[in-house]
């Protein structure tokens, strides 16, 4: 080999280096960005979002950071505790067209929370203060008057399952509805970056498989057979490292469309039902 061609080769190797430094550098930077998507609300916007679910009040908890996390609470005129139906949603939810879901949890409480940095809610958007904030916002509910605290059913959507596991590995509940769901965020990333060290960078981690296997309670997955975000066989993952009872409903749908779907949301009303206690 030529001295010419031994300098190209190395400077080929010197420059693919570079780009490859610099592609992971831009993915550990900008992970936060491709990973949450906030959706602010002004008072104006949700006092609109009220005129449309008058069933539905604001909540707000203080945080111990001083950040105040923001959401809605269902209204009911019954005197008896009620059963609280807890819910965190995806990455790009605000959580208030959940109001319309209501019907699906007569006698409940619903209580829908916006991660910091959606609707009302302050602060920075990261795993530590999604499930922190969690922990917060659970310990408050259980406190108030008109809930009952032997009755808490989680439900979490997407990213959202990964509070919701994370919640209930660590505190009290009934049961656990998950939609979409994975068993950790390295490997769904991996699957779309297999050329970078995904393991070294990645910052949020969401390591559900490592919380289900300490969760008694039963646990519902609703899956996409057709979901792109987070392909299927990550939810039966999940399901396998969840230590109490599992059932799971697969339907033909994609990972936004299977909001939409009658049969889902039929299978979750029985669901928390079966597992509330009377």
């Amino acid at each position: 080999m030529n001295k010419k061609l031994i300098k190209f080769f190395k400077i080929s190797v010197i420059v693919l280096a570079i780009m490859y430094i610099g592609i992971c550098t831009l993915l550990y930077l900008n992970q936060d960005d491709l990973l949450f998507h906030p959706k602010p609300k002004t008072l104006e916007d949700v006092s609109k979002i009220l005129e449309a679910a008058p069933e539905f009040d604001t909540l707000t908890f203080v945080m111990n950071d001083g950040n105040k996390t923001c959401g809605y609470i269902s209204k009911d005129t019954i005197k008896e505790k009620l059963p609280l139906v807890l819910y965190f949603g995806g990455n790009a939810e605000e959580v208030s067209h959940l109001s319309e879901k209501k019907n699906y949890f007569p006698n409940t409480i619903m209580v829908l929370i916006n991660y910091r940095s959606f609707g009302l809610s302050q602060g920075t958007i990261s795993e530590k203060t999604m499930f922190s904030d969690a922990l917060e916002v659970y310990d408050e509910l259980i406190t108030n008057p008109k809930i009952d605290a032997n009755n808490i059913i989680v439900i979490g959507r997407s990213i959202g399952t990964g509070v919701a596991t994370y919640l209930s590995s660590q505190r009290k509940t009934n049961a656990t509805v998950l939609i979409t769901p994975y068993e950790n965020m390295i490997d769904v990333a991996f699957e779309k970056y297999p050329f970078v060290p995904i393991s070294l960078l990645i910052k949020h981690r969401f390591e559900s498989d490592t919380y289900a296997p300490n969760i008694s309670s039963p646990m519902l997955a609703l899956i996409s057979a057709n979901d792109q975000i987070i392909p299927k066989h990550h939810a039966y993952k999940l399901k396998e490292a969840w230590k109490g009872k599992t059932d799971a409903l697969e339907v033909n749908e994609d990972h936004n469309s299977i909001m939409n779907n009658e049969e889902v949301w039929k299978k979750i009303e029985v669901f928390v039902k079966e597992n509330i206690k009377q």
